[in-house]
């Protein structure tokens, strides 16, 4: 792709920046990325080799067609973008709460595509978009519709995907609504992995182990944000990570108590926090050791190696335990298993106490999108970067 024409592309609610990278990989000029996050901006800034033009706003501070064209100066040929979606998470109620101001961010975006007129739009979500309704009993995805079709967008595409069809070592199921300026159809790019059952003329999809394996064995508490590797790569995808990357980046582990390494040592492949024996389970705070009646069964499941991974949510620290190491996996481990690239370095703290917290200590403004904030929200690279190459012909 890089002998033929560089389309411009702008990437809004860009985050760390994994929607964007794709693109260049894919040969495609990323010419402006949005984003209100500092420490989000300090990663795309960090990553900036391209002279990128980078943002750093909210986006509903663009509300009129000269804010937006002075914004962007170059018209992009494609704008892609993925708006804030807990609002749509399949973890809340089947209505969204009317008062959410993430519900109607996708509007903004709206702007941006209706004034720039780009030949191809492309907004990702989560699934939840296609089932939930509005507090009035309204389907969101037809909400979408109609607001892309009032625009001149009117024959969306619908692609649901899964992340580990594509290259990417993780089960991680996303929407994107693709709308071509033509409203023509485009099919969804044809898959280069298979899950479970075979399928000839593909490979099988890449798995935990075979992602993370040649990253340095450190304990808890142990590791660098510049470290040096331990190990040659083992396998293709690892080879493809680390290019030509000398210095390894963000792989520190968590502090755990030997009371938590304990009982993590108690879980087995598959099994979480939740199948530990009774003297190993989680304490009431402050309830002077009672156990906890609180299922955690999500919380600490320890990764299986020879699978993909389960989806890396945007708080993951202690989602996910190591799978032969007694502790959660690292801001690089999770890197490679969303497929950023080894060279991609994450800006800010590795981990923030909540928001809630942070208010209780007089802090709210310090509520930054933390190195595993930043990782588990993004579009990984190398799905985009298959969508990307997938919709050139359209162009």
């Amino acid at each position: 792709m890089s002998k033929r024409k560089k389309y411009k592309v702008i990437d809004l609610f860009s985050g760390a920046g994994g929607f964007g990278l794709g693109f260049r990989m894919a040969g495609y000029d990323l010419c402006l990325s949005l984003e209100i996050d500092q420490w989000a901006t300090d990663t795309l800034s960090e990553n900036n080799d391209n002279g990128m033009i980078i943002l750093k706003n909210d986006i509903r501070n663009y509300e009129t067609r000269k804010t937006i064209l002075n914004a962007c100066k170059n018209t992009p040929d494609i704008v892609i973008g993925g708006p804030p979606c807990q609002g749509f998470s399949n973890a809340g109620s089947f209505r969204i709460k009317p008062n959410d101001p993430r519900n109607s961010l996708f509007k903004n975006f709206a702007k941006w595509v209706e004034y720039l007129q780009p030949t191809i739009f492309i907004m990702e979500n989560v699934k939840g978009i296609l089932s939930k309704c509005d507090s009035k009993g309204s389907r969101i995805i037809e909400i979408i519709r109609n607001t892309f079709s009032d625009i001149g967008y009117s024959n969306l595409n619908i692609w649901a995907l899964n992340a580990a069809e594509y290259g990417v070592p993780q089960l991680r199921e996303r929407v994107f609504i693709v709308g071509h300026k033509k409203n023509i159809a485009m099919e969804p790019p044809p898959k280069t992995h298979y899950i479970n059952k075979r399928v000839k003329g593909i490979e099988k999809a890449i798995t935990v182990k075979e992602a993370i394996s040649d990253l340095p064995k450190i304990s808890a508490s142990e590791g660098q944000e510049f470290m040096e590797y331990e190990a040659e790569p083992k396998t293709e995808y690892q080879i493809w990570a680390r290019r030509d990357q000398k210095i390894l980046y963000n792989h520190v582990a968590m502090k755990h108590t030997k009371r938590i390494i304990e009982r993590f040592s108690h879980i087995d492949i598959g099994e979480s926090v939740f199948d530990v024996p009774l003297k190993h389970k989680e304490r009431k705070r402050n309830g002077n050791g009672v156990i906890s009646e609180q299922s955690f069964n999500m919380n600490n499941r320890r990764l299986n190696p020879n699978k993909p991974s389960c989806t890396i949510p945007a708080s993951f620290y202690s989602s996910f335990v190591h799978p032969y190491l007694n502790r959660n996996i690292t801001a690089r481990e999770a890197a490679r298993l969303q497929s950023f690239p080894d060279d991609y370095r994450f800006m800010g703290k590795r981990t923030l106490i909540s928001s809630r917290l942070l208010k209780r200590n007089g802090a709210p403004h310090y509520s930054y999108l933390s190195q595993y904030n930043q990782i588990g929200n993004a579009v990984p690279p190398l799905l985009s970067k298959a969508i990307a190459e997938h919709i050139y012909s359209f162009l």
